[in-house]
């Protein structure tokens, strides 16, 4: 019987990871993407508020420590802590434990592992190294009682730097002899091998709109039209929609597990949006979603004095539409 590439690729997956002795799973097969939905739900329940480490580590000399980013979570008397895993002082079991142990005594629940990988790369081997650097990272988030996984598809790298990416809005032209398609094909393939792990430790793999093939709706539902599995699903990120982003935001918040709210008090390092949070919530709350929403600061001002401002603000217009729930 001839195999198709993904039928090859599922089983060729499931072979490896057999290898390492991980159980395997017989399909990772989906319905079809679920249609936006249309009009005002009613939700039973409440969006949650958490934040990203990021907003206090960012582009400045201050590195704060992700224990000091729990703590001040607990005192906001917010639900979660999303972590930037370049942040992490360590990989080692007893410092997973520790911060494990820290966010449970403070009534914060840890909700995404943000990690840096890409797979837009002619080369096999660099890509296997992603793939293993995912793999490890599930097993990290697993270990620290992580349910999602930040992905992004990478980008060609042909801008020359990420000032230069910016510039030119996120866009930049494949390498000389490759096409988007390539790309395509190089990211979902990467993401299958990723996916029996995933599913073993319980972590949905959150595929962001952070640049690259994955930086338009577009892009981001063809891979997960394609890879077919509840076990990716989208982060989607409110600052990373540079044009139109409301249009952009409605395409993609029906297969979001997680949303990541920018804000820029003080002005952006790159650019700034003025970003309408009392239409995006309305949004959000449209289609039903009543997971984790995390502020990821990206402006100058203090974070000291700005996270807490963008936090109240959001919290106001959660209050404003998420009405229906009991304990407030």
């Amino acid at each position: 019987m001839k195999l198709s590439r993904r039928s090859f690729l599922a089983q060729s997956t499931a072979g490896i990871v057999a290898g390492l002795g991980v159980p395997t799973f017989a399909s990772n097969t989906v319905p079809e993407i679920s249609e936006a939905v249309s009009g005002k739900q009613q939700v039973q329940g409440r969006l949650k508020l958490a934040v990203s480490t990021y907003s206090y580590w960012g582009f400045r000399e201050r590195k704060d420590s992700i224990e000091s980013c729990i703590l001040k979570a607990a005192d906001m008397g917010i639900e979660g802590v999303d972590v930037l895993h370049r942040q992490m002082e360590s990989e080692d079991n007893s410092y997973l434990q520790k911060l494990k142990r820290l966010a449970y005594e403070n009534g914060v629940a840890l909700v995404c592992l943000c990690i840096h990988q890409g797979w837009v790369n002619p080369d096999k081997e660099y890509r296997q190294r992603m793939v293993d650097h995912t793999i490890r990272c599930i097993r990290l988030a697993y270990k620290m009682g992580i349910p999602a996984l930040r992905l992004n598809s990478g980008t060609w790298g042909t801008s020359g730097s990420f000032d230069n990416l910016m510039k030119a809005r996120g866009i930049e032209k494949p390498i000389e002899g490759y096409t988007d398609n390539d790309a395509f094909g190089w990211v979902e393939d990467a993401i299958y091998k990723c996916l029996p792990v995933a599913e073993e430790c319980g972590v949905t793999l959150a595929l962001e709109n952070h640049w690259g093939i994955a930086g338009t709706p577009e892009g981001m539902l063809r891979i997960k039209k394609n890879v077919r599995s509840n076990w990716l699903k989208f982060l989607v990120d409110t600052g990373n929609f540079l044009e139109e982003p409301y249009d952009k935001l409605a395409q993609v918040l029906p297969e979001a597990i997680f949303i990541s709210a920018k804000t820029y008090n003080g002005g952006g390092t790159w650019y700034t949006l003025d970003l309408d949070y009392d239409r995006i919530i309305k949004q959000i709350y449209d289609v039903g979603f009543r997971g984790y929403l995390t502020l990821e600061f990206e402006g100058k001002e203090n974070p000291d004095t700005a996270v807490p401002a963008s936090i109240k603000m959001l919290k106001g217009y959660i209050d404003k539409y998420y009405t229906d729930y009991i304990a407030r």
